[in-house]
């Protein structure tokens, strides 16, 4: 652990399919899951500064295909 993190940063690992959503400049010193899967990364404070999500594209696939077909809608 006890990763630099930054804010407002978000990376897909397309090789790994993990999604890392930053929220807060902080170092991690714990992380914990929340759900399979996905987990929450804390800073000293036990303050959230990212969310990293394994298997992404499995996570999101019933959201990004409504995304898909709204984006279809209004082309």
């Amino acid at each position: 652990m006890s990763n630099f993190k930054a804010e407002n940063i978000v990376n897909y690992d397309a090789q790994n399919d993990v999604l890392y959503l930053g929220a807060k400049i902080g170092i991690e010193e714990e992380q914990v899951e929340i759900a399979p899967g996905i987990s929450a990364e804390l800073d000293a404070a036990g303050k959230v500064i990212g969310i990293e999500v394994l298997n992404a594209s499995r996570v999101f696939k019933g959201v990004t295909k409504s995304l898909v077909a709204k984006s279809l809608q209004t082309a």
